[in-house]
């Protein structure tokens, strides 16, 4: 009897002084430590997320909590938490990168995934774009981007009418309007025109339509009342 008794008290003893410890241990959080290439305002946006989550303590906090709270943050990506005794949680994350600008307030990213992002990220590729979604648009400025890239023009503006057809405008203010359809063979024949023509004109081009069958038109800076038709042949067997 006197046996059990002890043994229970022991038992007691040993279970108060676990929590005693624990207690002891499990001091209020005070810091949050935010790592990666992060803004001050994205790093302020996950201090923020990580102040509304409820963890009392640096032991009783639960990681998988915090970890699903900063996960929901939009742009988030690769989120690691771990504690730092006494009083701090760090955090480990990196930003989703954004390529191009979604209208006036959102971005894309690479993979086509549609960011609101708390910073300005000026010298974007802007996409302004009527009928298809973020993964569409940017597979379709991939393929153009390729393509003017060899002519050292950079795409400035991507844009999608309602009526579904497309038009680039190049950093260097010429815009080329390829319709809805054969964007591809399109471009390539724009191309052609530039290089073989438009390079080398003294007069600056403002405007081409490349929806025609054999050629483009051309408006110039000086005649912007009428269009002059250049015509572009074996422009896919040179390999524009």
């Amino acid at each position: 009897m006197i046996g059990r008794f002890m043994f229970a008290l022991t038992a007691a003893s040993v279970a108060l002084l676990v929590f005693a410890t624990w207690r002891v241990l499990d001091q209020p959080l005070t810091t949050y430590v935010v790592n990666g290439e992060l803004s001050s305002a994205e790093r302020k946006t996950v201090r923020d997320t990580l102040s509304s989550v409820p963890a009392a303590g640096i032991l009783s906090a639960d990681l998988e909590v915090v970890t699903n709270a900063v996960q929901e943050i939009p742009w988030a990506r690769e989120v690691s938490i771990k504690r730092r005794w006494p009083d701090a949680l760090e955090v480990t994350l990196h930003r989703a990168q954004p390529v191009a600008r979604w209208g006036d307030s959102e971005y894309v990213s690479a993979s086509g995934e549609l960011l609101s992002l708390p910073d300005d990220y000026p010298g974007l590729p802007r996409f302004d774009v009527r009928q298809n979604t973020p993964q569409q648009a940017m597979e379709v400025y991939r393929l153009l981007d390729q393509i003017s890239a060899r002519e050292s023009l950079p795409i400035e503006r991507l844009a999608q009418n309602a009526q579904g057809e497309w038009t680039v405008h190049f950093a260097d203010g010429l815009q080329v309007h390829l319709g809805a359809e054969q964007l591809n063979q399109r471009m390539h024949r724009f191309l052609l025109v530039y290089r073989r023509v438009l390079l080398s004109d003294d007069r600056v081009a403002t405007y081409v339509d490349a929806r025609y069958a054999n050629g483009v038109a051309v408006r110039y800076e000086d005649d912007e009342a009428a269009d002059e038709m250049l015509v572009a042949q074996n422009e896919l067997a040179e390999g524009a």
